[in-house]
């Protein structure tokens, strides 16, 4: 059996956190509602097969001696874009919940963070 780790739980999380925005406000517009549930999927999806995914990652990554910067990177510009198109917006709900929906792209990212930092410190 395939280990579970903290990310799996927080892809869970996340999931079953814009579901229940996506479905406790119905008044939303149409097109935000279907981004929350198309991420929200995605989120599930990812926390399904989270398991599977880290083990061909960490097998990816011990034929190589890769670095955390650019993944680093990708996360800080999208965080300091998400924040631009919210402060843009007036901090409106729609707007932040459009920033909130990205959120399992910055999970991708940060695990993958974890997985080279830990196949580096095996080598």
């Amino acid at each position: 059996m395939k280990r579970f780790t903290l990310f799996t739980f927080l892809y869970l999380a996340l999931g079953v956190c814009l579901t229940a925005i996506a479905l406790g406000y119905p008044n939303l517009p149409s097109g935000l509602q279907s981004s929350l549930f198309v991420s929200a999927g995605i989120s599930y999806i990812v926390c399904i097969f989270e398991p599977f995914l880290r083990e061909r990652t960490i097998r990816f990554y011990r034929s190589r001696n890769s670095s955390v910067i650019l993944s680093l990177l990708v996360i800080g510009f999208t965080i300091v874009l998400m924040i631009w198109e919210v402060q843009i917006q007036n901090w409106t709900m729609e707007a932040i919940l459009r920033a909130f929906s990205r959120l399992w792209g910055i999970l991708l990212l940060a695990e993958n963070i974890v997985i080279i930092r830990q196949v580096n410190s095996e080598h």
